[in-house]
């Protein structure tokens, strides 16, 4: 958990300087920790720079483009941004939604994208996690490239639909 410890301070430290209470974790990975807020949000602090400038500038893209939603899918609206903290504040929205942005690649395609061999493996792998939804799914991805946004961690939990309980 020692991990998690300086995320966690710096999470807790942005939830004080905006009145904030957190609520519970709301989950962790490689790439930070998230909680949610008396104020109906989630707060995501980074362990990484890179992680939270990617999803910092995702956010921003999608707010500079009044982005909602992409195709059936909610995406959530971003609220703050502590740069000195490598914490980002969004709402939290219900199914069917897509987030966690941390791995995106903006106006770029990832680089091993060229890689027919890690590209083949990478879609047949996502292909059996999301089985008959895969189809939907590609459709979402290919609306985010359209705006220049490239998601590279498109699994169940980052990805949900609307008639999931």
């Amino acid at each position: 958990m020692e991990l998690y410890s300086d995320p966690t301070r710096r999470a807790e430290e942005y939830a004080a300087r905006h009145g904030l209470s957190i609520l519970e974790s709301l989950g962790s990975g490689i790439q930070g920790i998230v909680f949610s807020t008396d104020a109906n949000t989630a707060i995501k602090s980074f362990i990484y720079p890179e992680h939270f400038e990617r999803e910092r500038d995702v956010y921003f893209r999608l707010r500079d483009r009044n982005i909602r939603r992409v195709r059936q899918f909610w995406v959530p609206l971003l609220r703050r941004v502590a740069d000195d903290l490598r914490v980002i504040e969004m709402e939290i929205v219900r199914p069917p939604f897509v987030l966690d942005f941390a791995s995106a690649y903006l106006d770029e395609r990832p680089p091993y994208a060229d890689d027919r061999r890690i590209m083949g493996e990478w879609e047949a792998q996502k292909r059996e996690l999301f089985e008959d939804r895969w189809p939907e799914v590609r459709a979402m991805l290919a609306a985010f490239r359209a705006h220049g946004i490239y998601l590279a961690d498109v699994k169940p939990g980052n990805v949900a639909f609307g008639d999931e309980s």
